[in-house]
């Protein structure tokens, strides 16, 4: 069996506006915030002031936090590739 020369050999369509074509349009969302604000602090015990003046609990992680506080989003998306999968 011969290699292959490329992935892509076996498409009937060589540019990709041929191969978008007759999919559906994407439309992503303007997810991005208002405003961003940096707050620096200079102790552990400024940091849990802050969080109880906002509401928020804080871990030493967080590095950033939406406020008014809005649960991360859930990644329930599929993805799929037009093949059949078994379960």
């Amino acid at each position: 069996m011969k290699p292959k020369e490329s992935l892509f050999e076996d498409l009937q369509c060589n540019s990709p506006e041929g191969e978008w074509k007759g999919m559906p349009e994407f439309v992503q969302e303007d997810q991005r915030p208002f405003q961003k604000i940096i707050v620096n602090f200079k102790a552990k015990e400024d940091v849990d002031a802050f969080s109880k003046l906002i509401g928020h609990k804080l871990s030493y992680r967080a590095d950033t936090i939406w406020f008014p506080f809005r649960p991360n989003q859930p990644r329930n998306k599929v993805y799929e590739d037009g093949s059949e999968t078994q379960s």
